[in-house]
């Protein structure tokens, strides 16, 4: 799917790929899982190779930087949401007056850039450049990735809660966000070397201005691998945490078999000489004597609970 939005004189149009010119003095493609015919097209109108585009359609793609000769090609890493909260890589091609955008998954940072651009005055994104532009795409990724790790603090607080309460199931729970903590540390950390490159690097594209505003987005991103690090940690420190109550509780029950066994021992050590097939046994032909028997074996079980109260092994 494409969608193509031209900027001239303060005013944005949407357009299509044979209204393609060098009149518009920024044009923006969004191109979401292109058919084949799509990327045929695509790369006849700007002049890339279909094989080059392609590039930014994997989304196992490690982000980089890459000077070509006709166009600059960005790979970065976006959050996904689907079933689980992963990352997926993007290519960004900038050629001329043209910023492409090209990803096989649905990227929501993409979605709010293009409602911004369609709600609000495009003069705002657009009036400054291709390198302005490029800012706020990648910033706006940056802003998804901070809500969702500011989110997942709320999560910890509540599974931290729950671990306090001696609730089960949350091993699953912990063990998924550590898995969504794993993904954003890959992520942001191979965006972080892409945002090095992009803030020192005296690229055609980007203005003094724009590698300033760069460098801010550079140090947000080490501030959000800092934050996934500790939350990580935390993860792992609970995981044990939760262990460890599991194993207590664990030893909890088997302390009370075990003193269940004991209790039953003898009486059940008694009982069983007396099944056994002797005809002289004390007590044998006494009429008192299964009485005494059980008392006998009522008299071990409470001096073995006095002794367990005692101890204080059972509370």
């Amino acid at each position: 799917m494409l969608k193509i939005l031209g900027y001239i004189n303060n005013d944005l149009k949407k357009i299509t790929l044979n209204e393609l010119s060098e009149e518009y003095s920024l044009i923006w493609i969004d191109c979401y899982a292109p058919s084949d015919d799509e990327l045929l097209q695509l790369s006849k109108k700007i002049d890339i190779e279909i094989e080059e585009l392609k590039v930014g359609l994997d989304e196992q793609e490690v982000p980089r930087v890459e000077e070509e000769d006709e166009y600059y090609l960005i790979i970065y890493k976006a959050p996904l949401f689907e079933e689980d909260i992963t990352t997926t890589s993007f290519g960004i091609y900038i050629k001329d007056n043209i910023i492409l955008t090209l990803h096989i998954d649905k990227i929501k940072s993409i979605g709010k850039i293009y409602n911004l651009l369609k709600t609000k005055k495009p003069k705002i994104l657009l009036d400054r450049g291709k390198g302005f532009f490029l800012y706020n795409l990648l910033n706006q990724i940056t802003l998804s990735y901070s809500k969702i790790i500011l989110n997942l603090e709320d999560e910890l607080d509540k599974l931290e809660s729950n671990l306090l309460q001696d609730q089960n199931n949350i091993t699953g729970e912990i063990l998924q966000l550590r898995k969504t903590l794993v993904y954003f540390h890959k992520a942001l950390v191979s965006n972080k070397d892409v945002l090095s490159i992009l803030k020192r690097k005296y690229l055609p594209i980007t203005t003094q201005d724009d590698r300033e505003h760069i460098e801010d987005l550079y140090y947000d991103t080490l501030q959000l691998i800092d934050m996934e690090t500790t939350y990580r940690e935390l993860l792992v420190s609970m995981m044990d945490m939760s262990l460890s109550l599991e194993n207590i509780r664990m030893n909890q029950i088997m302390k009370v078999l075990t003193m269940v066994t004991t209790l039953f021992a003898v009486p059940v050590w008694i009982t069983g000489i007396y099944g056994m097939n002797f005809k002289y046994m004390p007590l044998l032909n006494n009429p008192y004597g299964f009485w005494i028997v059980m008392g006998i074996s009522a008299i071990i079980i409470l001096i073995l609970l006095y002794v367990f109260l005692k101890e204080k092994w059972i509370k």
